[in-house]
């Protein structure tokens, strides 16, 4: 989608107003995946209202039970598409060496305005637990009979979120398929011994 190429994201849509899971009536805005294979919950909220990160990532932890199964059958409903042909553009859309579909989950937020509490927690979930968290402002703006929607990076900052983009597009996946044959590979006997013992 257009406008998500110019928040800077290469998102494919899933759906929108998805029921996350059968014990909760409400619904993701809008829900997509990366081309690493994480799904992307997006919400789009008006005001500033505290509450609106705790109810993504309670979204994106009912989505983080659903199977590859599931995120096709979405997409196949809302598309109106065979759930075959949806399968396969998903395998074209996501880069080569990705891991598990829904490995992995995200939040979006984008609204007219956030208040302090909902920054600073998605920059401590994002600091101390890894939790990949961006939050747009969106303000519409008018001139004459023109309307003008802009959106605005503020968590996290711009130049760190192509920081993040950049290395997560330059990862490539480990040579080894666990910490065993990792540990094998060692030629110091010492080192191998130490990490062996630390390990639980």
């Amino acid at each position: 989608m257009p406008f998500f190429e110019e928040l800077g994201e290469q998102l494919l849509l899933i759906g929108e107003e998805i029921r996350p899971d059968e014990f909760v009536e409400d619904r993701i805005d809008l829900l997509a995946i990366d081309q690493q294979g994480s799904t992307v919950v997006i919400e789009l909220k008006r005001g500033s209202h505290k509450l609106h990160l705790l109810q993504s990532l309670a979204y994106a932890a009912m989505i983080s039970k659903w199977d590859q199964g599931k995120l096709i059958a979405e997409c196949a409903k809302f598309t109106g598409r065979d759930p075959e042909a949806v399968e396969e553009e998903i395998e074209e859309f996501l880069e080569e060496h990705t891991g598990q579909l829904n490995g992995s989950q995200r939040v979006m937020l984008l609204a007219e305005d956030f208040d302090y509490e909902p920054l600073i927690t998605a920059e401590w979930l994002a600091e101390r637990y890894g939790v990949d968290i961006r939050c747009y402002r969106l303000v519409l703006s008018t001139d004459g009979e023109s309307e003008f929607l802009t959106c605005t990076g503020v968590y996290p900052p711009p130049e760190l979120t192509k920081y993040a983009i950049r290395r997560a597009r330059e990862s490539r996946p480990t040579r080894w398929r666990d910490w065993e044959e990792a540990l094998q590979s060692m030629d110091n006997t010492a080192m191998e011994e130490f990490f062996k013992s630390e390990r639980p």
